[in-house]
């Protein structure tokens, strides 16, 4: 069921604060994957984003780390392996997607708010970024049911 809320605040979260997981295809099988930082205690990171990240399959145990180099921020795809995302579908004419489900739990508050306010921090927000046809309201129950069919496939259920 779609479910309509009255009010959303945009606080201001950046792209960057949604990078600690990201669901992705398995190269090897087509599961379900994931790509997460590795806390290794000896070394010193100041910067999470290039802390080392594994990748690693939850259906064929298919794994690999990565340690060092470029990333790439933005996008269907994560920022360390650009494998492509699992919580990806056609809506509109376009690709909604997301890179887990906080970013999905996100973006279904943003949707199905009727009133989106923003605060000063929330000019520069992920969500102040996003296509016009995520944000137009036209659109709100065929984006939410897509969320729904998302959600239900980052659960296993589909």
């Amino acid at each position: 069921m779609l479910e309509i809320n009255n009010r959303f605040v945009d606080r201001g979260d950046l792209i960057y604060e949604l990078g600690d997981e990201f669901l992705v295809v398995c190269p090897k099988c087509s599961g379900k994957a994931k790509v997460f930082p590795v806390e290794i205690s000896s070394e010193k990171i100041n910067n999470k984003l290039f802390a080392p990240h594994r990748f690693v399959c939850v259906i064929c145990a298919h794994r690999k780390d990565w340690k060092a180099g470029q990333i790439s921020i933005g996008g269907n795809f994560d920022w360390y392996f650009r494998l492509p995302l699992w919580l990806q579908i056609s809506c509109c004419g376009e690709i909604l997607w997301a890179y887990n489900l906080r970013h999905l739990e996100i973006l279904e508050k943003y949707v199905s708010a009727k009133l989106r306010e923003r605060t000063k921090k929330g000019r520069n927000s992920f969500l102040s970024k996003l296509p016009d046809w995520i944000k137009s309201a036209k659109n709100r129950r065929e984006v939410l049911k897509a969320i729904g069919k998302l959600k239900e496939k980052a659960d296993g259920k589909s």
